[in-house]
């Protein structure tokens, strides 16, 4: 058998199809996303979906499941309820999917399904209480408790990139709250700020690491501001969380581990 994985991000969507390991790729779909209403993507996804599945090969159980991660608030039931930055919401992704492919279809955020990844893989070095923090175009948290992914009453409870870090910020989130976490550490408000110091604009996250490298001193100050600003929010999640570690997927850590 085969499954499907769609990740629908701020500005792009993914999606693979695999073998029920999930170890092995049998095809690959992607195409950008930002600025486009809900059916404009749903058509997107559908069309991706249709050429992966016609690339399937035989097998005797053919497409068994389709999971999707979503950037965005999704409540207990599998309902998207609120995605800021591309202004959807109430919309039952889930629904849709299980109706046209007639499978089971999985929907969670992103954020607890990263947390989810290592159990699911039978680690057993994996941590009681474990935060995992996805910085990108938005940023997301995974909390694991005792073994079990702490969602909250409604399920809203891993939507840490909108906690407030700076009471002071004069522009509005896309959330509609001021001094979002989002607002200092996502990629698009980390090329924001340093396109306010560089004198040459940038347009991708890679040509500021390359200046960082360089060590260029403007480029420098803007790392430095994301990571105060990247410990602030991960000293909230400490003593509200109390976890026993974090783990951060960031493409600008990753690229300047020391």
């Amino acid at each position: 058998g085969a499954a499907v994985a769609l990740e629908i991000d701020i500005s792009q969507v993914q999606a693979i199809l695999t073998d029920l390991s999930g170890e092995r790729v049998l095809a690959r779909e992607q195409f950008p996303t930002l600025g486009e209403s809900f059916p404009q993507v749903y058509h997107k996804v559908c069309q991706a979906l249709d050429k992966l599945l016609a690339e399937m090969p035989p097998s005797p159980y053919g497409l068994v499941g389709i999971g999707v991660a979503v950037h965005g608030v999704v409540d207990l039931s599998g309902m998207i309820r609120f995605i800021p930055r591309l202004g959807w919401r109430n919309i039952d992704l889930r629904s849709l999917l299980e109706e046209r492919y007639h499978v089971p279809v999985s929907l969670d955020n992103d954020g607890n399904l990263a947390a989810l990844g290592p159990e699911g893989q039978g680690s057993e070095a994996l941590p009681q209480s474990l935060a995992v923090v996805n910085v990108g175009d938005s940023i997301s948290t995974g909390l694991i408790t005792n073994g079990e992914v702490f969602r909250g009453f409604h399920g809203f409870a891993n939507a840490i990139g909108h906690h407030t870090i700076n009471l002071d910020e004069p522009v509005q989130c896309s959330c509609g709250k001021y001094g979002c976490w989002e607002q200092y550490c996502s990629n698009g408000a980390v090329i924001a700020y340093a396109n306010t110091v560089l004198p040459q604009p940038i347009s991708t996250l890679e040509e500021l690491i390359t200046l960082i490298r360089h060590q260029n001193p403007l480029a420098r100050q803007v790392m430095d501001r994301f990571l105060t600003y990247l410990a602030v929010g991960l000293t909230n999640i400490i003593f509200i969380f109390d976890c026993q570690a974090i783990a951060i997927s960031s493409e600008l850590l990753s690229a300047l581990p020391y």
